[in-house]
């Protein structure tokens, strides 16, 4: 290892080899307000008792520097020697005097794999510095000083990588975050590429590891993990670096804070459930004001450059609508379409859902929808075109309308059944009744006990559309089922679950407007790209991706 610091100067080898030898601390006031990676001067005096090591090292002051070789502990060979400002320690022969330790080593190739992740979680942490690592001659990381963690990033993921990130900041309190993190629709098995560092130390947490997966618990599945590399600013004085030996484990004196502000900074800083990107567009852009065509197609230029600036287009649409809609399914989204009646040749009436109008200046697309296979609803996007999923994005719509619900005061709005439903529920189902009933009743259902595992259900939702004689109302608690703990989390499971028996089936028919006013409720809500249970609502596919399939590019 080379580095082009300071340099250690020669009368000061022998200590830096020294068990508990140190210049990061002077007293024992600063052990609590530790700022650099080590602090102990335990590390070199460790290595050196298991192996050969060789130091070189040579301060501005002194030409030329000087070297020392210690076996096993021992000073071996202390003389001055040649080399530039800095220094360089070799180690060889790691436990060759210990050979206990050294079967427990694992494979060259394992250890190598070791190796490259903590000096890539350094490299991270030190953009302004040059890594360069060789590795049986051949070279395993170059890495040239990066301008900004974009660039560092992109370095070591890779720039398919590094194109799916985000910036997010967010300071509060005196703590302060940074860093870059994967949309939804980009995520990996493993959490590999989630690296947090607390003042550019790297460190593993679970309560800030736990923050991670709680900002995407709803627009991630179970078992895909995002890319995350975040930055934490503290007060010396609030992080203990003392836990493990290794460093990597801390102890933050303001764990909850730290968590909340982890939290917030992916799920509002980071802004990374927006998809304005991703809206219906109709092929043309609205130019005002005068210029050349050049200057038009800068401006345009620029406005694709800017997801956040783009916007939809009031007007009608045109596309295929699909014939054969069951009947009510016109209230689904909240407006019905207007359909041609085969057996009487007369219009439907519009029939408006209740608490879910729609608008007159509702914002229509001049995008053309179309239905496929009664599932996936195509239209068109600036940059190619995108397929949604129309189960999970009425699921979305229905989960973020009930959350909504029952943050506010009023709750969920109750219809009353004309003829009340007598539900027999199995032993699973009672347990799950009994554990959630104040939350149901908050969601508008009004359910009453009816002697044995039987109940009595009187009013249902306002703005549920596929009761389906009870049948959503089993499915609910099935999934609920043998849960005693009504948390905040399993709250967001019964939503989820509601949401999701509620929500429009793939294969059921949808006219053009309810597909319309579909995609412009999904785009409304404040996670558009996921449905509750984190699959996606919609897939993008770009231009240069058609054009290339088509033998074009």
């Amino acid at each position: 290892m080379e580095d082009d610091g300071d340099g250690i100067p020669f009368r000061d080898l022998p200590l830096a080899f020294e068990r508990h030898a140190t210049s990061k601390i002077t007293s024992a006031a600063d052990i609590m307000r530790v700022g650099s990676f080590g602090f102990r001067g335990e590390a070199l005096a460790s290595i050196a008792s298991v192996s050969r090591v060789r130091c070189i090292s040579r301060t501005a002051d002194e030409d030329p520097g000087g070297m020392i070789e210690i076996e096993g502990g021992e000073i071996s060979r202390r003389e001055p020697a040649p080399r530039n400002i800095g220094t360089s320690v070799t180690v060889s022969d790691l436990f060759y005097n210990t050979p206990a330790r050294r079967k427990f080593m694992k494979t060259a190739q394992a250890e190598k794999r070791a190796v490259m992740k903590l000096l890539t979680r350094l490299a991270l942490a030190h953009q302004d510095v040059r890594w360069l690592v060789k590795t049986d001659g051949d070279i395993a990381m170059d890495l040239r000083p990066a301008a900004g963690l974009t660039d560092r990033v992109k370095d070591l993921l890779g720039a398919s990588v590094a194109g799916h990130l985000a910036r997010f900041e967010f300071e509060k309190g005196g703590f302060s975050i940074g860093g870059l993190a994967s949309r939804p629709t980009w995520t990996r098995g493993n959490r590999e590429q989630q690296f947090v560092f607390v003042n550019r130390r790297p460190v593993e947490s679970r309560a800030l590891s736990q923050a991670i997966v709680q900002a995407y618990r709803e627009v991630v599945p179970t078992g895909r993990y995002p890319v995350v590399v975040a930055f934490l600013q503290v007060p010396t004085g609030e992080v203990d670096v003392n836990v493990h030996p290794a460093k990597t484990e801390v102890r933050l004196l303001l764990e909850r804070e730290v968590f909340t502000l982890l939290k917030n900074a992916l799920v509002d800083g980071l802004s990374l459930r927006s998809a304005d990107d991703l809206r219906p567009w109709s092929g043309h852009d609205q130019v005002t004001g005068g210029g050349t065509d050049e200057n038009a197609t800068e401006r345009l230029a620029e406005a694709e450059g800017d997801y956040l600036r783009r916007y939809f287009q009031r007007g009608s649409s045109a596309g295929y609508e699909a014939s054969g809609v069951a009947a009510g399914q016109g209230q689904l989204f909240g407006a019905s379409a207007l359909r041609d009646d085969e057996s009487t040749g007369q219009d439907s009436a519009l029939d408006t859902a209740p608490g879910l109008s729609l608008a007159q200046d509702a914002p229509l697309h001049p995008a053309p929808f179309w239905q496929l296979h009664r599932t996936y609803i195509v239209t068109q996007i600036r940059g190619g075109l995108v397929l949604i999923d129309q189960h999970n994005s009425h699921e979305r719509i229905l989960y973020n309308e009930a959350r909504k619900s029952l943050e506010s005061e009023l709750g969920v709005a109750t219809q009353q059944l004309l003829f009340p439903a007598h539900l027999d529920l199995s032993p699973g189902q009672v347990q799950a009744w009994q554990a959630h009933a104040d939350q149901l009743t908050t969601m508008g259902f009004t359910i009453e006990a009816f002697g044995g595992r039987s109940i009595l259900v009187q009013g249902i939702p306002a703005s549920l559309k596929n009761w389906n004689e009870g049948r959503l109302l089993l499915d609910m608690l099935d999934d609920l089922a043998y849960d005693s703990n009504p948390s905040r989390e399993n709250q967001v499971d019964l939503l989820a679950s509601y949401a999701c028996h509620g929500a429009v089936r793939a294969g059921e028919p949808l006219t053009v407007p309810e597909m319309q006013n579909l995609v412009d409720q999904l785009f409304a809500t404040d996670t558009p790209l996921s449905c509750p249970h984190g699959r996606p609502t919609l897939i993008q596919f770009s231009l240069s991706e058609l054009e290339k399939r088509f033998g074009r590019s």
